[in-house]
């Protein structure tokens, strides 16, 4: 059967995403070695000879690529948190940003051995949830969604993480959650205005649920209806810890003063913008 030389598809495949990313050279090398199977640090220590089979399968991967599919998609997967999730189409593709949220809770719930109730609204791929559980094995954490698609992934990447502290409900925020009380509940609601799709990146737009991103009211629908409601959710003195955009957290400090929440902070991500905001139920 013909082959082809691996760094005479790498070099092609980075020509070819030099438009669409910042690292087309690594790009490249990471598609061949899955669709390879080989090691990516190998292609630095020879030269290996990629079968048809193999190639066909690696040009098909530069084109989705060259189309601007972000590689989570393509490679179904995504590292979060010290998590590696399995990643489809019907969820929001987690961003190292939504790290600091994990952060910001862990520091809410300090005690490890501590059986904290803890919530997360809009779980998607589960990827907050599952750090959590993960960080605080002995708490009991519920992770709700919309989508029934979206907890079917997330319950799988729970198992393939060996984790059996979270239980799944679909529901619209807090609809299904009865009279259920947490110690913190933790979201990344969608936060973009609805209004605004035409600035926002076309690639993003084309492939990633849009229900996860938009929201009406500039952006504040949601954020309103999961602060408006979370004092009923939360025991004394815990905690809502939401991300936003970088120009929401007035809205959300003021928000959550309205309705009753205390010790407001906001706290910025990795990148410098403001994106956490936090308040507390007074005991």
């Amino acid at each position: 059967m013909p082959q082809t030389a691996s760094n005479t598809l790498i070099e092609l495949g980075s020509k070819l995403l030099k438009d669409i990313c910042a690292s087309p050279r690594i790009e490249a090398e990471i598609l061949l070695a899955k669709a390879s199977k080989i090691n990516r640090i190998d292609f630095y220590k020879q030269v290996f000879h990629i079968d048809r089979k193999q190639e066909k399968i690696f040009n098909q991967s530069i084109e989705l690529r060259a189309t601007g599919m972000p590689m989570a998609y393509i490679l179904g997967k995504k590292d979060f948190w010290s998590l590696t999730l399995h990643i489809d189409k019907n969820v929001l593709i987690p961003r190292p940003e939504s790290e600091h949220l994990v952060e910001r809770a862990l520091k809410t719930l300090p005690e490890k051995s501590f059986n904290y109730k803890i919530l997360e609204l809009g779980t998607g791929s589960g990827a907050i949830a599952i750090s959590l559980a993960k960080e605080r094995p002995n708490s009991s954490i519920t992770a709700t969604d919309i989508s029934k698609k979206a907890l079917s992934l997330a319950q799988h990447n729970a198992l393939e993480n060996n984790v059996y502290n979270i239980d799944f409900i679909t529901s619209d925020w807090y609809q299904e959650l009865k009279k259920m009380k947490f110690n913190s509940i933790v979201v990344n609601p969608p936060y973009i205005d609805q209004n605004n799709k035409s600035t926002y990146d076309e690639s993003i737009l084309k492939y990633e649920p849009e229900i996860a991103l938009f929201a009406n009211n500039k952006g504040r629908e949601s954020i309103y209806s999961i602060i408006k409601e979370s004092s009923y959710f939360l025991e004394p003195d815990g905690s809502l810890i939401m991300e936003h955009g970088f120009d929401q957290s007035k809205y959300c400090q003021g928000l959550m003063e309205e309705f009753g929440l205390v010790n407001i902070i906001s706290t910025k991500d990795y990148n410098g913008h403001v994106r956490i905001t936090e308040g507390f139920l007074k005991a």
